[in-house]
């Protein structure tokens, strides 16, 4: 399963990227790939944490998270796009999330647990949104390229069966190094931001990997598709605010 979950991340990642650098001037591609990624997630999450009543749960992650990432594809204003609309969205979406579980009657069980693992899926599907606003910029693809370069580096050693203490840095590691060297191939990114860009998004990867270990991973197709999708959707979040406070990744 550890694999499958590698390799199922693996082509979501590249068909984000990849989108990207298609010789289109808008970012509809990057956001029809996220909006595909972000249905399986939907689907998954509340499945993957054994919520009773998954489908209104899921079906409120994906609107949220679906209008987060169009929302993103129309950016206000350049120095501010894509994300402005995040914290109303999860407002409104964690309002709706109570609201399900209301419906379900007093004798429902687990209620508090849905809300809380709904507005989660909801958080991390709406974080997605930074790879729209970060792909609907052709200034910032090779950031995208360095971010899944560094992603992958820190997912291999996770399909090792190893303990934790071994796994965590070492994926933390290859994800640092792999950013300030992907970065010297490019001469519009810093190495700097690069390593930082690395560090981030192999926090990110090495820490989803040992909550999903304390969980005793996926069981089925679903579980497995939302465990690969999950942290590339944080991880988008994490590119598109590295790129915010300015390291100067393009000179």
């Amino acid at each position: 399963m550890r694999l499958k979950v590698l390799a199922t991340g693996s082509i979501a990642l590249a068909l984000i990227i990849g989108a990207s650098y298609l010789p289109i001037a808008a970012g509809w591609p990057v956001s029809i790939v996220l909006l595909v990624v972000l249905a399986v997630f939907a689907a998954g999450w509340p499945r993957l944490l054994k919520v009773p009543s998954p489908n209104p749960v899921s079906l409120l992650i994906f609107i949220g998270s679906a209008a987060a990432t169009i929302l993103a594809s129309f950016p206000l204003k350049l120095d501010s796009a894509g994300m402005l609309w995040l914290a109303p969205i999860i407002g409104v979406g964690a309002i709706f999330m109570f609201l399900t579980q209301l419906f379900r009657g007093t004798d429902a069980k687990a209620r508090l647990e849905s809300v809380a693992i709904g507005i989660s899926g909801l958080v991390i599907g709406s974080l997605g949104s930074g790879w729209v606003a970060l792909g609907s910029n052709t200034q910032w693809r090779a950031v995208a390229l360095i971010a899944g370069l560094s992603i992958f580096a820190a997912a291999i050693p996770g399909v090792l069966r190893l303990p934790d203490r071994i796994v965590f840095p070492l994926g933390f590691l290859l994800a640092v190094l792999v950013g300030g060297a992907a970065s010297m191939f490019d001469n519009n990114v810093n190495v700097v931001p690069g390593l930082v860009l690395g560090a981030a998004c192999g926090l990110v990867i090495v820490g989803a990997r040992a909550m999903l270990v304390s969980a005793r991973g996926p069981r089925n197709t679903l579980q497995m598709l939302a465990a690969s999708s999950a942290p590339l959707l944080l991880c988008g979040a994490v590119v598109w605010y590295v790129h915010l406070i300015r390291l100067e990744f393009v000179f």
